[in-house]
């Protein structure tokens, strides 16, 4: 079961869209984190990582940036010319 939700932004002020914007920031910064380790580690299997990094995201946060960055690395897999995903 996929479970989503759909969250408007148009009535939000501007210092809860400033706070949306750096956590969307700073998640892309763990994935990266995590896109190089995995990298580094030629780890294109698996279904979840199990990465640490210095953030001040909460764990699930970082437990999805970590699966995102995964699934990243894995589509790398089948191709021909591998390329780290940014």
């Amino acid at each position: 079961m996929i479970r989503r939700s759909v969250i408007t932004l148009d009535f939000a002020n501007s210092g809860k869209k400033k706070a949306i914007l750096a956590a969307l920031k700073e998640a892309n910064r763990v994935i990266n984190v995590f896109i190089e380790e995995l990298w580094k580690a030629q780890k294109f299997t698996g279904k979840f990582a199990n990465l640490k990094t210095d953030t001040w995201l909460s764990a699930r946060l970082q437990q999805a940036c970590g699966k995102q960055a995964l699934e990243m690395v894995k589509s790398q897999r089948k191709r021909k010319t591998k390329s780290m995903p940014t």
